[in-house]
């Protein structure tokens, strides 16, 4: 070996006694190897408690709330995962806006929820599980209402309620995988009330106005504006002007919705299933993929 060239009597590598007896007289002889391995050890020691204390870390929840108006309600409600939560109410004049953020169900991990709120008695709600789920809601105007249920994998949702609106309500729930919704409201008195499922569908929704809606079918007298829904690939909707009504449920797989109303008291009605009849269902089927998750009370 080239350290016994050098003249050092060295015989270290050996598991006999023999060798570990040569491995003392040489730290005794050379006593810097020795503080050079203690020091090696002890930082080795040092990374693994650091990566250790890391991973703990980024493995807890992180939650972040900031209100500068008057008389705003911010709560947030997480378990032990990876999960995200931010509230901001503030963006000029905040003043009796409320936000809460639920992600405390069984296999929540890895989520995001953001709520940003401005102006006057707006109302924000998002309750979300799953993994790797991102939900995001924009108010700027006064008295919305939005509110999101969210599960699956690696799904989007945002909604945005823009500067001089009022009285805009959504109620959107998702449970799928790879999904996205974009909702964005403006003008007074505009309504969404759908739910997405499937896998790999894009949803986009614009009402600008005053009145217009998107909801289901049926539903009866005691509930005339039942859950629409959507399972397809593509679902596009315009609506501008007052009082336009979108009547949708779409349970096929692959399917795609376009829809643009432009005017007033304009009515579309789709209805698409994967099963031939005639009579469209008088309420939105309760799909368990959809409605039932794991721990989640829908």
């Amino acid at each position: 070996m080239p350290l016994l060239r050098m003249g050092m009597n060295i015989r270290v590598f050996s598991t006999s006694y023999r060798g570990m007896v040569c491995y003392k007289k040489f730290l005794i002889q050379y006593p810097f190897i020795n503080n050079l391995i203690e020091k090696i050890m002890k930082r080795i020691a040092f990374i693994v408690v650091a990566m250790f204390v890391t991973a703990m870390a980024y493995a807890q929840p992180h939650a972040d709330i900031t209100s500068l108006g008057t008389n705003n309600t911010a709560t947030i409600q997480q378990v032990a995962g990876e999960n995200w939560a931010f509230i901001m109410q503030d963006l000029g004049m905040s003043e009796n806006n409320t936000a809460t953020i639920i992600q405390s169900y069984g296999n929540s991990e890895g989520n995001h929820a953001n709520i940003f709120q401005t102006m006057i008695d707006n109302v924000a709600e998002i309750t979300q599980g799953g993994l790797d789920n991102t939900t995001t809601i924009n108010q700027w105007g006064i008295d919305n209402f939005a509110k999101v249920w969210q599960l699956g994998e690696n799904s989007t949702i945002t909604i945005n309620q823009h500067p001089m609106s009022t009285l805009n309500t959504v109620d959107f729930r998702q449970n799928g995988i790879n999904l996205s919704a974009v909702i964005d409201q403006y003008g007074t008195q505009n309504k969404v009330k759908l739910m997405q499922g499937g896998e790999d569908g894009d949803l986009n929704i614009l009402q600008r106005g005053t009145g217009n809606k998107v909801v289901g079918i049926g539903g009866g007298f005691f509930n005339p504006d039942p859950y629409g829904y959507f399972m397809g690939d593509h679902l596009d909707i315009d609506q501008i002007g007052q009082e336009n009504t979108v009547r949708l449920w779409s349970g096929v797989a692959g399917a795609t919705v376009d829809i643009l109303q432009n005017g007033n008291g304009n009515t579309a009605t789709v209805y698409q299933t994967a099963t031939p009849t005639f009579n469209a269902p008088m309420m939105v089927p309760q799909n368990p993929n959809l409605m039932g998750g794991p721990g989640f009370p829908w």
